[in-house]
């Protein structure tokens, strides 16, 4: 598993954790161009459809996020979509260090390890500040 930037046809950059070529995705993190927000979709194990949220961590930063959960198509699990403010101390400690770790479902350190990923991340957070 690995870090990877694209745009996407209808002008959204996408920055995916997750087998390169496949299906198999842990986060994407997603925005447009000068906005003050960030989109995350992710799978949780346990829960039930509705209202929930996703706690992220970066090194000392976390934090507890809204999310919309709905059974996934893919998993077991559920779906969970929402959004982080592209100021939050978690993205911009993120941005600075690759390391990131979705906390529920004992999720394993989703971090970057190679030059190439760190430089996706922040090429990424760089088109979504504009």
């Amino acid at each position: 598993m690995k870090w990877n930037a694209f745009a996407t046809p209808d002008a959204e950059q996408r920055l995916a954790y997750g087998l390169p070529d496949s299906d198999v995705v842990g986060i994407i993190f997603s925005c447009r161009r000068n906005t003050t927000s960030v989109g995350f979709f992710t799978n949780l194990a346990d829960g039930k459809p509705g209202s929930g949220t996703v706690r992220f961590r970066s090194g000392k930063a976390q934090g507890r996020y809204a999310a919309t959960l709905t059974a996934s198509e893919i998993t077991d699990g559920l779906d969970a979509i929402g959004r982080i403010p592209l100021a939050d101390p978690v993205l911009a400690a993120f941005e600075k260090t690759g390391l990131i770790s979705q906390v529920e479902d004992k999720a394993y350190p989703q971090d970057a390890r190679t030059p190439a990923e760190r430089a996706d991340i922040k090429r990424f957070f760089g088109f979504c500040r504009g």
